[in-house]
């Protein structure tokens, strides 16, 4: 998960990297804490889980990561099995920052930059880094979710899941319980277009080696998406959990593979890019074009702000400075002028026209625009927010609490977000942390 390399900002989810095991055991989180000026180490136990928390500031998300743990662990659990593990509690940890993030795990500091890791899951221990270390947040719910299925595959089988079926199956099911189908974000579909086109989609045998060591980020955020759509095709042959208890059963996943697919490991490596990666069919749209041009591993929208039209930037500006003078029809007008002559318009763009169209009471043209940004940008916590207090205005409050949590879930830490969603949760105690499909 990005700190934050280019191409995770506009994806879904981020790197995520999981190391095995090291042969001496790592610093316990109470331990490596017990003289830290931040006080005493906190947790809190619910269902199979124990969550623990070094900052004060991080209590904010613990009602809600268990609540979330606990409901996605009822649904994995039959599909692993019940490799929950009875009343063991698997331990969740928090980190303040990255500094002890790196200390503990033992993963070098520099790795992280590089990698922009945020989440690993060590000697069966789940561990995170807290979401006020990212401006804009990031999907720690899901995460924690996705690194739970990296230990659920290593109850069954701890020496012979290669990283792409780790990674693949983890994708897979990391948005339980909510969304039962992975997808892929526009700017990941471009991605894999891109280097589709160029020929240059990496091997099966590429992808047997650790992700986070990839030549840059773009390529590593590449293993991912292969990985997923690999062990999706997978999941139809066989299905992907099975293909793990086969790889545990035969010592080893190319029998595993043989016995999925029907065909020798040699057969399938050879057929890997030509006859299943190239018959991927990619989902069409001007965004997906967008992300599949050649950004020279830059950030695309960064790239393409430096090269886009004078023009469309100063309609912005202008824009910008009406709003400021309280001339929100003509400020509207503006912004939307720069959104038209722009390729792909920075989510800043749509809520600034949002915000002009709602002051200039012209109510149904905002929730139209606001509407848009989270289609193209679902994981936007300000526009989640924007939409939440529309809402609330309006007296809808389970349709804000709903809103409001879909910001939480990302940038709990957002500017009166917090506030928000106490006075809510107050106001009406019945209110849970499930999220309902939109």
């Amino acid at each position: 998960m990005m700190f934050r390399t280019f191409f995770a900002i506009f994806v879904s989810w981020a790197f995520n990297s999981t190391i095995e095991a090291r042969s001496g055991r790592l610093a316990n989180f109470d331990d490596y804490f017990k003289d830290s000026s931040l006080g005493k180490v906190q947790t809190k136990m619910s269902g199979h889980f124990k969550v623990s928390w070094a900052h004060p500031r991080d209590e904010i998300i613990v009602e809600a990561l268990l609540a979330h743990l606990s409901a996605a662990d009822l649904e994995l659990a039959p599909l692993f099995k019940d490799q929950s593990g009875g009343d063991k509690k698997v331990p969740v940890e928090i980190f303040p920052d990255l500094k002890s993030f790196s200390a503990v795990s033992e993963l070098p500091l520099a790795r992280f930059k590089a990698t922009g890791t945020i989440a690993l899951t060590l000697d069966q221990r789940l561990m995170i880094l807290s979401p006020r270390n990212l401006v804009t947040g990031y999907s720690w719910a899901s995460t924690v979710v996705h690194e739970y299925v990296h230990y659920l595959i290593r109850d069954i089988s701890l020496e012979y899941i290669p990283i792409w079926l780790h990674e693949g199956v983890a994708q897979l099911y990391q948005g339980f319980p909510y969304t039962k189908r992975a997808t892929l974000q526009p700017s990941q579909w471009g991605l894999f277009k891109k280097y589709r086109n160029k020929k240059k989609l990496l091997s099966l045998e590429t992808l047997k080696e650790p992700f986070p060591m990839r030549n840059d980020p773009e390529e590593a955020e590449l293993a991912y998406i292969q990985a997923l759509l690999f062990v999706q095709w997978l999941d139809q042959k066989c299905g992907a959990v099975q293909l793990i208890r086969w790889s545990e059963d035969l010592k080893g996943v190319e029998s595993a593979l043989g016995k999925c697919v029907k065909m020798p490991a040699r057969e399938l490596a050879q057929k890997f890019i030509p006859e299943i990666m190239n018959r991927v069919e990619i989902p069409p749209g001007s965004d997906v074009e967008f992300f599949a041009r050649d950004f020279s591993s830059q950030d695309p929208l960064e790239r393409e702000g430096k090269m886009q039209d004078q023009k469309s930037r100063n309609f912005a500006t202008l824009s910008s400075k009406l709003f400021d003078q309280g001339r929100y029809r003509a400020s509207a007008y503006e912004i939307h002028q720069a959104i038209k002559l722009s390729a792909a318009p920075p989510p800043s763009w749509q809520r600034q026209a949002y915000l002009a169209l709602q002051k200039s009471n012209q109510t149904k043209e905002a929730e139209t625009t606001l509407n848009k940004l989270l289609r193209d940008y679902p994981e936007d916590a300000t526009g989640w927010f924007l939409k939440g207090s529309a809402e609330l205005a309006r007296g809808q409050e389970s349709a804000a609490w709903q809103s409001f949590l879909r910001s939480f879930f990302v940038n709990p830490f957002l500017d009166g977000l917090e506030e928000e969603v106490l006075t809510l949760k107050q106001k009406n105690p019945q209110l849970g942390w499930e999220l309902k499909s939109n």
